[in-house]
C-alpha cells in the first residue's frame, strides 16, 4: 500500500521560530513514512490548538527539530503503518500527531498510543475536534474534577473547546447547575447552548456574588483553563470539599495559590496535564478513553465547531484561535471533502 503514495506533498511548514504569520509557508515537503508503533494517515480535517502558535514560536515546553510542519490533531484514513484489527487500512482515525507536528499537509504520521477511533457518528471535521479538547476535559470534569451528580460546577472560558466539552461532560455525568464564565456576549449564547445554567461574563461587577446566586451558594468543583485572576475567583466561590481543577494558563498569567485558604476552607488544588497522562498511563488513557465514549455517545454530544477554513487559509485558522475570538473549536479542510 505503501508504494502506491505519492512522493511529493504540499504542506504549511516553517524553517524558523517566530510569529506564525511571518514564519508559516506552504512549501512541497516529501510524504511521511511511518516508523516502528506509528501509523501513516491520509488527512481529511486538522483541528487547530492554541498550543500550535506556541509550537511554531518555540514557546511551547517541547520544540520540533526544524524545518517542521504546523499542527498536532487530526482525522483521516488509515493507509500505512502498524495496521491490525482495531485500525485496519481504510479506517477512520483521529488523534495527535507524532512530535506535536505534521499536521496542516495532506498525510501525518500518529504514534500508536495517540491515535483514537473516534465517535461513529461524527463527521471527519468533529473527529479531528474531538482527541484533545474532549480528553482533556473528562480528565478535568471526571478524573480529576470527580463531578458527581448534584454538583455544582464552575467552568472558566466555557466557550472554548475545552470549556465547551467540560460544560457537556458535567452535565451528561449529572451536575445539577454549571456556571460557565465567557469574555463577551456572542460567547455567552454558545455556552448556554451547549447546557450551561448560567453565564457570566468575565469583568463584570460583583462576579463573586452573581456566582454564588448563580450555585445557589458554593460551588463544588471549578474547571480552569485560564489562570491569573480567574483562580483568584475560584478560590473565593469554591466550597467545603470542592477541587479547582487548574488546565492551562490561557491568560498568560500563572497565579499564586493561596495554601492558606485551601487549609481553612478545605478544597483541593489539583493539576491536569492530559499529555502527561498519555506519556505515563497511556493504559489508564485507553481505559478512560472508552468511559468518554460511552458517555458522549449516550448523551449524543457533538464537538463545537465555529469555523471551518479551507488549506489554503491553515494561517488564518491558527490566527483565529490564538486571538482568543473563536467559539469552541476551529479546524481546517485538509482535503476540501471534510466539510461536505
Amino acid at each position: 500500500m505503501a508504494d502506491a503514495l505519492p512522493d511529493r506533498m504540499r504542506a504549511w511548514t516553517f524553517d524558523r521560530r517566530g510569529e506564525p504569520d511571518e514564519v508559516l509557508a506552504l512549501a512541497d515537503v516529501a510524504v511521511p513514512r511511518p516508523g516502528p508503533g506509528q501509523l501513516l494517515v491520509r488527512v481529511r480535517a486538522a483541528s487547530v490548538n492554541f498550543s500550535d502558535a506556541l509550537i511554531v514560536r518555540g514557546t511551547y515546553q517541547s520544540t520540533p527539530p526544524l524545518p517542521a510542519i504546523a499542527g498536532m490533531e487530526v482525522s483521516g484514513e488509515l493507509v500505512g503503518g502498524d495496521l491490525d484489527d482495531l485500525l485496519p487500512a481504510g479506517g477512520t482515525v483521529a488523534g495527535l500527531t507524532a512530535g506535536l507536528v505534521g499536521a496542516f499537509a495532506p498525510y501525518a504520521v500518529l504514534d500508536r498510543g495517540s491515535a483514537f477511533v473516534p465517535p461513529a457518528h461524527y463527521s471527519p471535521v468533529e473527529a479531528a475536534c474531538f482527541p484533545v479538547a474532549f480528553q482533556t476535559a473528562w480528565f478535568a470534569v471526571h478524573v480529576r474534577g470527580r463531578v458527581e451528580a448534584g454538583d455544582a460546577v464552575l467552568v472558566h472560558a466555557a466557550a472554548g473547546g475545552v470549556g465547551l466539552a467540560a460544560v457537556q461532560l458535567a452535565r451528561a455525568l449529572g451536575a445539577r447547575t454549571v456556571i460557565g464564565v465567557v469574555g463577551d456576549p456572542v460567547k455567552r449564547e454558545a455556552a448556554l447552548a451547549a447546557g450551561c445554567s448560567a453565564v457570566l461574563l468575565r469583568g463584570s461587577a460583583d462576579l463573586v456574588g452573581q456566582v454564588r446566586e448563580a450555585a445557589g451558594g458554593a460551588v463544588d468543583v471549578v474547571i480552569d483553563p485560564v489562570g491569573g485572576t480567574a483562580h483568584a475567583l475560584s478560590e473565593r466561590v469554591v466550597g467545603f470539599d470542592g477541587r479547582i481543577v487548574l488546565v492551562g494558563f490561557a491568560s498568560g498569567q500563572v497565579p499564586p495559590v493561596r495554601a492558606d485558604l485551601a487549609m481553612v476552607k478545605n478544597y483541593a488544588v489539583v493539576g491536569l496535564h492530559w499529555g502527561l497522562y498519555r506519556d505515563r498511563a497511556p493504559a489508564v488513557v485507553r481505559e478512560q478513553y472508552e468511559r468518554l465514549v460511552a458517555v458522549v455517545d449516550a448523551a449524543a454530544i457533538h464537538p463545537v465547531v465555529s469555523r471551518l477554513l479551507p488549506f489554503d487559509r491553515a494561517p488564518a485558522a491558527l490566527a483565529a484561535v490564538e486571538s482568543g475570538s473563536s467559539v469552541g473549536r476551529v479546524a481546517v479542510d485538509v482535503d476540501g471533502s471534510a466539510g461536505a
